[in-house]
């Protein structure tokens, strides 16, 4: 009789990514009224839902890492005024498919993430772009929730 024994260790790949946006993140700067905000809302969900840990995921099961301050897509696709370096996700995703590649599948992505006051900025971001090419408000508003986020499975 033989045992075999699939060990689906993801929790690892986790931190390793977690990890990884954190360095990768801005903090801010002196007299931000949130300084490290973004830095320290990854968050992981586990099919859809958000997690803690990831001790309850199967095969087949997806889990991804967004974050949903509502400056992440500007900070991913380089559109901040300030000096912040993008494409913190589309990086991130090179780096642990780079070192987790024989375990994992993993690639950047946008996702839905629900919560937050999203209509309060979507009504603010629009004032700011009058004049500027318009979509309709349920356009705009499902846009805007779309964050970049790193999509993981096994192999």
């Amino acid at each position: 009789m033989r045992i075999i024994f699939r060990y689906l260790a993801m929790q690892d790949v986790v931190d390793f990514a977690l990890e990884t946006l954190r360095q990768r993140s801005p903090v801010g700067s002196v007299g931000d009224p949130h300084p490290g905000l973004y830095r320290d809302n990854h968050t992981v969900f586990l099919n859809g839902r958000v997690v803690s840990d990831v001790s309850a995921f199967r095969r087949g099961d997806q889990i991804n890492i967004s974050n949903p301050v509502p400056y992440a897509r500007k900070i991913e696709i380089g559109r901040m005024k300030m000096k912040v370096a993008p494409k913190i996700y589309q990086e991130t995703a090179l780096i642990v498919a780079a070192r987790f590649g024989n375990r994992a599948s993993v690639k950047f992505t946008f996702m839905p993430v629900r919560f937050g006051d999203i209509a309060a900025y979507a009504a603010f971001s629009k004032q700011i772009k009058a004049g500027r090419r318009r979509m309709s408000d349920k356009a705009r508003q499902a846009w805007l929730v779309r964050q970049p986020a790193l999509e993981i499975r096994a192999r």
